[in-house]
């Protein structure tokens, strides 16, 4: 499941995924996301993966494949910040289907994560 950070603003829209997405899950994140994107154009996207075990199945992948593509440019950067291994590599996969920057950051740097996504160099 995911749920909005109180954090977002138009800057920067925070959202937290927990447990399995799953279909479902895009159903209701994606009109929110495109609410934002048509009042706050460019913003950065914070994805804090908290105990996030992945997806239900293909149907809630492809879910996720069809809102990348469907915001191609519509994000400036997207920081991902996750605790694990395969968190890391997924961040590395996502990249071709954005033109955003995308980074990932260990939970540990969920600060340096706040402030690069909304435009601060962090090395």
């Amino acid at each position: 499941m995911y749920e909005v950070m109180p954090e977002s603003d138009g800057d920067l829209l925070a959202i937290k995924v927990r447990g399995k997405l799953a279909k479902s899950d895009y159903a209701r994140l994606r009109p929110w996301l495109d609410q934002q994107l048509a009042v706050h154009p460019r913003p950065s996207l914070l994805v804090l993966m908290q105990d996030f075990e992945g997806w239900s199945g293909a149907g809630a992948l492809v879910e996720d494949l069809r809102l990348d593509a469907a915001h191609y440019r519509d994000l400036r950067r997207i920081a991902m910040v996750g605790d694990s291994r395969w968190q890391e590599w997924m961040t590395w996969l996502a990249k071709p289907f954005t033109a955003a920057e995308v980074r990932y950051f260990d939970r540990a740097d969920l600060t340096s994560a706040r402030a690069w996504a909304r435009g601060s160099p962090v090395h």
